[in-house]
């Protein structure tokens, strides 16, 4: 995934380095006339490497503007329409709503730059729901930016540098607008038009879509995924594997059974999840693999079967990202206690989501993790 990402970056970064160059030698060959007199500007190798060197920079800029305006899309058409703030993120950066208090967090989802998530009220009917305006919010304040620097392009007179600056939000602001707009899903995760499309075609999708936004609300406020309504997250098999919606619920289901201590059903969950192979999306690979990994060593379960799912890159995943999720803390607990028989590398993984507790952007996910290391310091006999 990350390999495409690069790729599609690589292209927008060439396409918009050279758009600025033909422009640029333009201009600089002929000023305001479509047609120059051959010599009438001599060509300037400097003020051109200049530019495109303010080019990169300005595309740096824009790509930081543009996420912005896009989370702040979601943001703004969401209060709008009745959606209460839960947390804004951009790159690691999260600024989050608890108990009517304001906190800066950090938190991290492979493949994103940024994500803006709202809760709606606790007794939302699902069919009465406002779906269509907090999906599409992001792409339309895309759009804005595409009209705004085509207008301030053609309609102004801007120097090199303002030149270089328009052209770069246009360029990544349609990008944006490409990738959120037209249905697709990356690295397992449906895009924006993608979630407009499922609710609209599939209404009956609208339930997951409410539960998830109010279950996803009352983590942030510390609440246990095994306190909440129970008709938010429902025990219903996964049909279509490459539903996000549907997954979602069939994950939050497995999570919460993880926190009502019944291991051995979220573990034939997990393993129901993986059952589809590579048809489930690697996002949900990863993070369904890593807690199967978990509840396999905390029952006892077959080690051939957790050395099949351990690989490398699953281990290099949860290591990489335990700082920002504290279920990988307790996936990282249960595989040095009862995999390595390391208990000092174990309890430094209990010691931290111990001390950062509060610091994570769902401290009632953090209460589920600290509740499975509870267990797993309850066992009398290490898994062997």
């Amino acid at each position: 995934m990350k390999k495409v990402l690069k790729m599609l970056l690589g292209v927008v970064l060439g396409g918009a380095v050279g758009a600025l160059g033909a422009m640029l030698i333009i201009h600089l060959a002929g000023g305001d006339d479509p047609v120059p007199d051959a010599g009438e500007k001599p060509f300037n190798l400097g003020l051109l490497l200049l530019s495109i060197g303010l080019a990169f920079v300005w595309l740096f800029v824009a790509v930081i503007i543009n996420i912005i305006l896009h989370e702040a899309g979601h943001l703004l058409f969401g209060l709008l329409t009745g959606y209460r703030f839960v947390s804004f993120r951009i790159f690691k950066f999260t600024l989050t709503r608890e108990n009517g208090h304001f906190h800066w967090k950090r938190f991290h989802i492979s493949g994103t730059g940024g994500q803006c998530i709202m809760a709606l009220p606790e007794n939302q009917d699902p069919d009465r729901a406002p779906w269509f305006w907090y999906n599409a919010g992001g792409v339309l304040l895309n759009l804005a930016v595409v009209v705004l620097s085509v207008v301030m392009l053609r309609m102004s007179h801007p120097g090199v540098v303002m030149l270089s600056f328009w052209l770069m939000m246009a360029v990544v602001a349609l990008y944006m607008l490409v990738v959120n707009g037209i249905p697709m899903s990356v690295g397992g995760v449906s895009n924006d038009a993608r979630n407009i499309l499922l609710l609209r075609r599939h209404p009956e999708m609208k339930r997951y879509f409410v539960n998830t936004l109010q279950m996803v609300g009352q983590q942030s406020q510390g609440v246990r995924l095994k306190d909440m309504k129970a008709e938010w997250i429902t025990d219903e098999p996964l049909r279509d594997p490459a539903n996000t919606l549907e997954l979602m619920n069939r994950g939050a289901y497995m999570s919460r059974l993880e926190d009502e201590g019944r291991l051995q059903d979220a573990l034939a969950v997990g393993e129901e999840m993986l059952s589809f192979g590579l048809r489930l999306p690697q996002l949900f690979q990863i993070e369904v693999g890593s807690e199967t990994v978990m509840l396999l060593l905390m029952t006892g379960g077959d080690r051939n079967r957790v050395e099949q799912l351990w690989t490398k890159s699953l281990e290099k995943y949860v290591r990489s990202v335990h700082q920002y999720s504290p279920v990988k803390c307790a996936v990282l607990y249960a595989y040095e206690l009862f995999w390595n028989h390391d208990a000092e590398a174990a309890e430094k993984y209990s010691s931290y989501l111990q001390q950062h507790q509060d610091d994570f952007t769902m401290p009632g996910e953090a209460k589920t993790a600290l509740f499975l290391v509870s267990l797993m310091n309850a066992h009398d006999d290490t898994p062997q």
